[in-house]
C-alpha cells in the first residue's frame, strides 16, 4: 500500500470512528439520570398534549424546543389534571443535558423533573433533593 493509499485508509478510518460515536451518542437511552445530568429550563406553558407512545408533550412561550416526558401518562401524571395545573404559568423544567448530533446546544427536550412554584409534580432524578415519582 503506497503513502496515498494509507493516508486514505486512515482518514477513512477516523471518519468511521467519529460516525460510530455520535451515532452511539445520540441514540444511547436515558436511564438513571442524576442531577448534574440535567439542565433547569424556566417558562410558560402555552401547550400540552399527548404525544406517541403516552409521552406526554410540552410547549414553552418563545421556546423552539420540544419538551416531552416519556411515557408520561403510564406514571401518576394525567393529561386533563396537568392542564388544569400548569397551562399558562411558570413552570421549571429540568431536562436532559446531553449534546448530540441533534441537540448541539446539549438540551435533548427529556424532561426528568418538572416544577411548577415549588411543587414538584414529576421527577425521575436519582441522589435528588426531592423525592422520584413512582408509576
Amino acid at each position: 500500500m503506497g503513502k496515498a493509499g494509507k493516508i486514505w485508509f486512515f482518514s477513512a478510518l477516523t471518519l468511521f470512528i467519529v460516525f460510530i460515536w455520535a451515532s452511539i451518542q445520540t441514540f444511547r437511552p436515558v436511564r438513571d439520570v442524576q442531577p448534574e445530568d440535567v439542565m433547569k429550563i424556566e417558562g410558560v406553558v402555552t401547550d400540552l398534549k399527548e404525544g406517541s407512545g403516552l409521552d406526554i408533550v410540552i410547549t414553552l412561550q418563545n421556546d423552539d424546543h420540544y419538551y416531552y416526558i416519556n411515557r408520561g401518562l403510564q406514571h401518576s401524571l394525567s393529561l386533563e389534571k396537568l392542564q388544569e395545573t400548569i397551562l399558562q404559568k411558570k413552570v421549571t423544567l429540568y431536562g436532559i443535558k446531553r449534546w448530540t448530533i441533534f441537540t448541539r446546544d446539549k438540551n435533548m427536550g427529556h424532561i426528568s423533573k418538572l416544577m411548577i412554584d415549588k411543587n414538584v409534580l414529576y421527577n425521575e432524578i436519582n441522589n435528588d433533593t426531592h423525592e422520584k415519582t413512582t408509576k
